[in-house]
């Protein structure tokens, strides 16, 4: 078959089901990559990062010919500014759902070609829902997420960071350098919990360090390799518990100050970035978001990878531990959005030239998305996870007649219980008539 019989009809079907057949010239189509490149100055080679590709966007040509071009190319216009998505009959490329994109042009040929309508449009293919997913689990849907987080955040410090002057260098590399401290103090020990995950904290945060003078100089690959450093403790085998008070600590050092002097307010309350005549206040902003943001991403890797784990591994145990990890999560970032929004309102119209500091929201578009999987994923897990009951005791019980009764295997249990109600020595030896417990099941 030549290849004259394999092309198709042109046609495309709006919206709302109106299909116009047209003509068309030469054809193409342009398919994009979702990579980043990380070039790191302590070794050879470059990472790309491969986070799938973008739709294919499928520009064309079409022409309306005859004594009823003109009709035909309003009818065909119209459809084109319907909202949503309509299916284009490619002649070449077969049938996509697209959404027309951008500037649409018409040009109507009077004197050169009098019977003919031209119009330029681009149809880029559209997924259709607002938060898709080719995972197999929604676990697995967040953690995706968090990595697409970690390349918008580190596309936003590129596109935010301004240094033209020594001090502006200066003051940035400071500031950076004690926002790594804050992250060693807060999830040092939840990262030494796990050999390999603390030998991996350690490298990545010595690089860092290292390399700082030649990083600053490269935004993206120095924002990408420090929240590789902060998410790294988040699979450690530590309780989730551990891991979210962590993360959460290292939120709040950065929103209240940290270890650096630009600020205002109370100790202890979220701080205020200064205003300054120059690039230094919306530098710091744009670093301390980068820390903050960056611990959500923590707790989110944290809180999806103990739902992929085991009980004895960092996983949940019960009901109310899903919940409450849910809990704090949305509680975490909540904090942080409402620090960055007044922060940035805080600093609009100021710097230099009053140019107003903007956030470009694409950091925060990816994380809100994994914090909202994260969330749902808990709260669906919850519902497979021992539910609480409290007894208050009517009597004194002995620890392994107690256990034995409510769970039937003691030794699988025991510990369990212990932990869960907090018992003290004497109560090990005899629960005390009145004691409230918790049992699971």
């Amino acid at each position: 078959m030549p290849w004259q019989d394999r092309l198709r009809e042109a046609a495309y079907r709006s919206p709302n089901g109106t299909r116009t057949v047209f003509t068309f010239q030469d054809v193409s189509r342009v398919a994009e990559k979702k990579t980043s490149a990380f070039n790191f100055p302590d070794a050879d080679g470059t990472l790309v990062q491969d986070l799938g590709r973008k739709g294919r966007r499928y520009p064309l040509r079409v022409i309306f010919a005859g004594d009823d071009h003109d009709i035909e190319a309003d009818t065909f216009e119209q459809t084109l500014l319907e909202r949503g998505a309509g299916v284009l009959e490619h002649p070449r490329y077969g049938q996509v759902d697209v959404v027309p994109f951008g500037e649409i042009t018409q040009r109507d040929d009077l004197k050169t070609r009098a019977n003919q309508t031209v119009i330029e449009v681009v149809f880029w293919a559209t997924i259709g829902t607002a938060y898709p997913t080719g995972q197999a689990d929604g676990a697995a849907e967040a953690l995706a997420a968090v990595d697409a987080y970690t390349e918008a955040a580190s596309e936003q410090l590129e596109e935010a960071l301004q240094i033209d002057t020594q001090i502006e260098e200066v003051t940035f590399r400071d500031q950076w350098d004690g926002f790594l401290d804050n992250v060693e103090s807060s999830m040092a020990e939840v990262a030494e919990v796990q050999e390999d995950i603390a030998r991996q904290f350690n490298d990545i945060n010595d690089s860092i360090n290292r390399g700082l003078d030649v990083l600053v100089g490269e935004p993206l690959t120095l924002a990408f390799q420090t929240l590789a450093l902060i998410k790294a403790p988040a699979r450690a085998a530590a309780q989730i518990e551990a891991r979210l008070n962590a993360y959460g600590d290292l939120a709040t050092s950065i929103t209240n100050g940290g270890s650096n002097r630009i600020g205002t307010g109370s100790a202890g309350t979220p701080q205020t970035v200064q205003p300054t005549n120059d690039n230094r206040a919306a530098n710091e902003l744009a670093s301390r978001e980068v820390f903050a943001q960056g611990a959500i991403a923590g707790s989110v890797t944290s809180t999806m990878t103990a739902a992929q784990s085991p009980e004895d591994e960092g996983g949940y145990d019960t009901q109310p531990q899903a919940i409450a990890a849910a809990e704090q999560l949305l509680d975490q970032f909540e904090q942080v959005t409402d620090w960055a929004d007044q922060n940035y309102r805080e600093l609009d119209g100021t710097g230099i030239e009053a140019r107003p500091v903007v956030d470009t929201g694409a950091g925060y578009q990816q994380l809100q998305k994994a914090v909202a999987l994260a969330a749902g994923e808990l709260v669906r897990l919850a519902f497979n996870l021992r539910q609480e009951r409290r007894i208050v005791l009517d009597r004194a019980r002995s620890l392994y007649d107690f256990v034995g009764e409510y769970y039937g295997d003691i030794d699988a249990n025991l510990d369990f219980f212990i932990n869960s109600n907090d018992l003290t020595g004497s109560e090990i030896l005899e629960l005390p008539k009145g004691r409230t417990v918790v049992v699971y099941g």
